[in-house]
């Protein structure tokens, strides 16, 4: 029975996180208690990297590093696809990956170093808000 039971919490723990009803015993409400200033990052990578591609090629790599430092974590993602063309079709314009960073500057260095190890596109972007502002800036200087 508590095997059971412990298999439907699991099972329905992302649904409770998507609706904001995590359990004090969920890691991801500890780790935002003990670092309360977590900045919220948006990588928007130019091109047509479909989903899984995504998830292969930078998600999970990037979700390697992050946890080999501490640094923060990958919380989801998404893709922009074109206007339908005359035939109604759609391409991929580009790609995002939403990540959370608990330190900031050691987690943005940590971000464009593993983007450029794992050859994200020029014109790769990190996307956040800091102070107040909103900040864009390019993985690689121009």
């Amino acid at each position: 029975m508590d095997f059971l039971k412990e298999l439907l919490k699991e099972f329905l723990r992302p649904l409770n996180l998507l609706l904001g009803k995590s359990t004090p015993s969920d890691p991801l409400v500890a780790i935002r208690r003990q670092r309360p200033n977590v900045l919220s990052v948006c990588v928007r990578i130019p091109g047509r990297v479909e989903p899984l591609e995504r998830g292969e090629r930078f998600e999970d790599p990037l979700q390697e590093a992050l946890d080999a430092g501490e640094f923060g974590e990958v919380t989801g993602g998404g893709t922009q696809l074109s206007v339908p063309d005359t035939a109604g079709r759609q391409q991929v314009e580009y790609c995002e990956i939403e990540l959370e960073l608990y330190e900031t500057e050691r987690g943005l260095a940590l971000l464009r170093r593993e983007l450029a190890r794992l050859r994200a596109p020029r014109g790769t972007v990190l996307a956040y808000k800091l102070n107040g502002n909103s900040v864009e800036s390019l993985v690689y200087d121009a």
